[in-house]
């Protein structure tokens, strides 16, 4: 099976290649900077060079793939929001989808299927409701910016191509996302939580995400968007608490709102914001989570030998 990747050099995208290769299919990695072919586990690895938003030699690979996978888009937190960023966020996501579908729905011999990230964001900041696959979406920069990112991946629709779109909850890894920013301040007994910590994090173990990108591809009958978040989502001061426990450290210093206005300006909202996402869609198809509740991910995450 031909499989196509964008973003899979980034955070989810490695941790995507590393299971997708355990078994032999051809992988193609469309990316900014060009590797040489290598064999990742059972899987033949090749790079192809691609600018998002950008034509180019990349959309002759999309003939004869089987499945499209879109991970592309300009890391959200990386710097501090202006109106130049956000329209480097925007574009990174929507003008790169756009020009992924075109190519598509152009292919004499079509992708059965276009799985296209998406974020719980697009719910905006809801307290502590109950956010299912059929709640309303908001209406803030992050919430807009995941509603078009969605609409221009269904476009792929009209060309008969199964779309599915998983909105994925708080990523949590050792090497990057929240648990790499959150370390060094808990191992410095300088940790806490962040904003008031009454905010709900719909969070989710490396693990379950690529197990849950890839799930349409092995359920044909799987489409259209589904939360990707763990069934049991907690507050931030739970999540600091358990943090903190874990690594026998405490959990005392919060991070203001103010102060992450400073580092992040317009992004800090977003940063504090609260969805209690459930992945109601995917537990009715009958997925299982390998870690369900935060503890078992957070120890299995920090403490790996325990």
């Amino acid at each position: 099976m031909k499989i196509i990747i964008t973003g899979g050099t980034g955070f989810i995208g490695t941790a995507l290649c590393n299971l997708i290769s355990r078994e032999a299919h051809e992988l193609v990695l469309f990316s900014r900077s060009i590797h040489p072919k290598k064999k990742l586990q059972q899987a033949v690895v090749r790079y192809v060079q691609w600018n998002a938003g950008e034509e180019g030699e990349w959309q002759n690979e999309i003939e004869g793939a089987s499945v499209v996978i879109n991970l592309a888009g300009k890391n959200l937190f990386e710097h501090r929001w202006n109106k130049k960023i956000k329209k480097e966020i925007w574009n990174s996501r929507i003008l790169a989808t756009k020009k992924l579908v075109e190519a598509v729905q152009s292919a004499r011999h079509k992708p059965e299927l276009l799985i296209s990230a998406s974020a719980v964001g697009v719910y905006g900041n809801r307290g502590s409701e109950l956010l299912n696959e059929q709640s309303s979406t908001g209406n803030d920069f992050l919430a807009n910016l995941v509603a078009a990112w969605e609409k221009e991946a269904f476009n792929a629709e009209q060309a008969g191509v199964r779309v599915a779109t998983p909105r994925i909850g708080l990523v949590l890894e050792k090497s990057g996302g929240i648990i790499e920013r959150m370390l060094l301040p808990f191992k410095l007994c300088a940790g806490g939580p962040i904003g008031s910590g009454e905010q709900i994090l719909s969070w989710i173990h490396m693990a379950d995400v690529v197990r849950g990108i890839i799930f349409p591809i092995e359920n044909k009958n799987f489409s259209g968007v589904y939360n990707l978040t763990a069934p049991n989502a907690v507050t931030m001061k739970e999540f600091s608490k358990i943090f903190g426990k874990i690594l026998h450290r405490p959990s005392r210093l919060p991070v203001p709102k103010a102060a992450l206005k400073i580092l992040f300006g317009e992004a800090a909202e977003a940063i504090v914001s609260s969805q209690h996402a459930v992945p109601e869609k995917l537990l009715h198809a009958g997925f299982s989570f390998s870690f369900p509740e935060i503890t078992s991910a957070l120890e299995n995450i920090l403490n790996p030998q325990s």
